[in-house]
């Protein structure tokens, strides 16, 4: 797994529930990464892959990088290389096929890559994506997207019509959250004094906790007792920006930035709905946790709406609409039941959001693709 540095993030959570559901028996799966000290390197090893650290990218030198990864895939005799990289991939796979390693998937996990500054993508850029685009698809065997916007922005309309492409969605630990479906919490956030909705998302330009700011200033300025919670870290600069506009407007009671957190599960169940403005995403797993915990979410239309379980839990809306439009959905969303977690159930199994299927999919593609190539 090529996948940057396997810290702390959608991507990297995605890719440990392959790792732990993945038959030990028959698969060995190790990890590059550019950070020694990264969030998920223990668990790695724990379930008896190797961590590999290889130097980081850069630009001014990308020799170091590139003979470093050649290296890594020579002496490891992979079967299958399996990038995450975006349009980095390209280079990814170029080096694996130089390697001699047979079987080389790449996989979207994105829709857009601009930073959500609103910057116009430079012409540089632009010709980098349609470069690295010809490389994916020209030393990529297998093509994988979590989302059909994913697999287009990536590999093209064309390709995605292809026998060698799957559409293959991203998933969740079901079992933590449907084995204490509707549970009461109580403790940390329980205080009965606030309502709280969640967020959970890196704090960064893209994720635009910036907007959550403008919508909690609607409630205070309504009297509305309702408080958003938002779990994740990321650019420490945007995060400053963030804190000082949440002391700039008194809003210190009604947005709380909690860090990043190991109890997602129990702090969905503490909440009474979910929020995520995001300017892009691939497919959230967010989301999808969000609605197998029962929770009403309200979502900007800037990804695959494929991520909806389709049982009245999602309400979708756009960035251009103003903050008191949100403060109202959101509000909406509070007074909502919970589904039945029977039709929980039927969802997940419907579009395989739970991370053993997701594993089973996988480990099934990548069996595959070995015996047609042995």
């Amino acid at each position: 797994m090529v996948a940057g540095d396997m810290h702390v993030g959608g991507i990297e959570n995605q890719l440990m529930h392959l790792a732990r559901n993945a038959d030990k028996n028959k698969f060995q799966i190790d990890f590059t990464s550019t950070k020694r000290d990264a969030f998920f390197r223990k668990e790695i090893e724990a379930l008896g892959g190797t961590f590999v650290l290889i130097p980081p990218m850069s630009w001014r030198n990308p020799e170091k990088y590139c003979k470093a990864l050649l290296e890594v895939m020579r002496r490891g005799q992979y079967d299958i290389v399996h990038s995450h990289e975006l349009f980095h991939s390209g280079i990814t796979l170029a080096i694996a096929k130089k390697a001699g390693i047979p079987n080389r998937f790449a996989h979207a996990h994105n829709w857009c890559d601009d930073d959500g500054t609103g910057r116009k993508r430079s012409v540089m850029r632009s010709i980098y994506n349609s470069i690295m685009r010809t490389m994916i698809n020209r030393y990529s065997t297998i093509q994988i997207a979590c989302s059909t916007w994913a697999g287009t922005f990536l590999y093209g309309s064309k390709v995605i019509q292809r026998d060698t492409y799957h559409l293959v969605f991203n998933s969740v630990d079901s079992r933590l959250f449907l084995v204490h479906y509707g549970q009461q919490e109580s403790g940390e956030f329980c205080d009965g004094t606030w309502v709280n909705v969640l967020n959970v998302a890196r704090i960064t330009a893209v994720k635009n906790q910036k907007f959550l700011v403008e919508i909690a200033d609607v409630f205070r300025k309504r009297g509305c007792n309702i408080r958003i919670l938002c779990a994740g870290n990321g650019d420490e600069s945007y995060e400053a920006q963030i804190r000082a506009l949440i002391r700039e407007r008194r809003l210190e009671s009604y947005v709380r930035l909690i860090g990043v957190r190991k109890d997602i599960d129990v702090l969905m169940r503490k909440s009474s709905a979910f929020v995520l403005p995001s300017k892009y995403e691939g497919m959230p797993l967010v989301m999808i946790e969000a609605q197998a915990t029962g929770l009403s979410c309200v979502s900007a239309n800037t990804y695959s709406p494929e991520v909806d379980f389709e049982i009245d839990t999602v309400t979708w809306l756009s960035l251009d609409d103003s903050p008191e439009q949100w403060a109202d959905a959101i509000e909406a969303a509070i007074q909502k039941n919970r589904p039945t977690k029977e039709s929980v159930e039927q969802a997940i199994r419907k579009k395989k959001f739970d991370s053993k299927m997701f594993a089973e999919t996988m480990c099934n593609l990548y069996q595959q693709e070995y015996n047609r190539n042995k």
